[in-house]
Formats: structure tokens, C-alpha cells, sequence
């Protein structure tokens, strides 16, 4: 498969991440992917949409990494992508004071992970379990603060 192919899978990977952390897939459609990744052998029958989640992110690293199974951490990694480096240090300076939240960057943005003109991106480091009420409460708090900034989600990590 062409590196070029790769990139695009794994962004459509990560924006399918983004949606269903957000709530915004219809349950069919994350019923639907469950039982592709069941089938596939990434999952278990009977999956929760966290497992889905997860089902993904381990399948776009593995992508990622040329097939190798990443490390699990027990933690996600969220990128955010600006285009002026103002933009990326005043969402890094705001997510470091949140308490809990370890900020990379900003640097330059990865090539090929990001679509527009995305300069400059951010990662941020965050412990609390994908799809737990303290999660979801510590992503609206960044998706909050990165909106305000003009910031692109460019997805996670586990």
C-alpha cells in the first residue's frame, strides 16, 4: 500500500475517533463498525462503543507503525492543529494551566495528518479512561478552548 494510501485511511480512522467521542455517530453506524471489527478479529462480540474506540485507535497505530501492535498506555494523546503559531502557544498555555493536562508543543505539524492550512500542532496528554464522564469533561474542556482558538482536532492516540 502507498505511504499516501496509509495517511488517508488513518485520517479517516481518526475523524471516525473524533465523531464517535463526540456523539455524533448514529449507534447504527457504531454498531456497524463493531461488527466489521469483530469479524475482522479486532474485537469481542457484544463490544461497547469505548471498545470501538479503542478497536480503532489500535488499528490506525498498527497502520501507523507499518503492522506492529503498539504499546497500550492506559492514556490518550490529543492533537490539535493551528495555523499560526500564536493560535498553537496560546491553546498549549491554556491547556498546561488545566490541572492534569501534560502539553507537547506546539511544533510544526506532521506531514500529511493534517488537511487546510495547519501549521503548527499540539499534543496533549490525558489519563482519564475514553468515554468515562471525566473524559468526556476533559475533551469538551479542550475542544472548548481549541474552538476558541480556531484549532483543528487532528484526532488521538492511546
Amino acid at each position: 500500500m502507498r505511504p499516501t494510501d496509509i495517511a488517508a485511511v488513518v485520517r479517516v480512522l481518526s475523524a471516525l475517533q473524533v465523531h464517535l467521542l463526540s456523539g455524533d455517530l448514529p449507534p447504527q453506524l457504531t454498531s456497524s463498525l463493531g461488527r466489521h471489527l469483530v469479524t475482522a478479529g479486532l474485537l469481542e462480540a457484544g463490544a461497547t462503543p469505548a471498545d470501538v474506540l479503542l478497536a480503532l485507535d489500535d488499528l490506525a497505530a498498527r497502520l501507523r507503525s507499518g503492522g506492529e501492535a503498539p504499546e497500550v498506555s492506559g492514556e490518550t494523546r490529543h492533537l490539535v492543529g493551528f495555523v499560526t503559531r500564536e493560535q498553537a502557544d496560546a491553546f498549549a498555555a491554556g491547556a498546561a494551566r488545566r490541572a492534569g493536562d501534560e502539553v507537547t508543543g506546539p511544533v510544526a505539524a506532521e506531514e500529511g495528518r493534517w488537511v487546510d492550512e495547519v501549521q503548527w500542532q499540539v499534543t496533549v496528554r490525558v489519563t482519564e479512561p475514553p468515554m468515562s464522564p471525566a473524559f468526556d469533561a476533559r475533551i469538551a474542556g479542550l475542544h472548548a478552548l481549541a474552538d476558541g482558538l480556531h484549532g483543528h482536532l487532528g484526532g488521538w492516540e492511546a
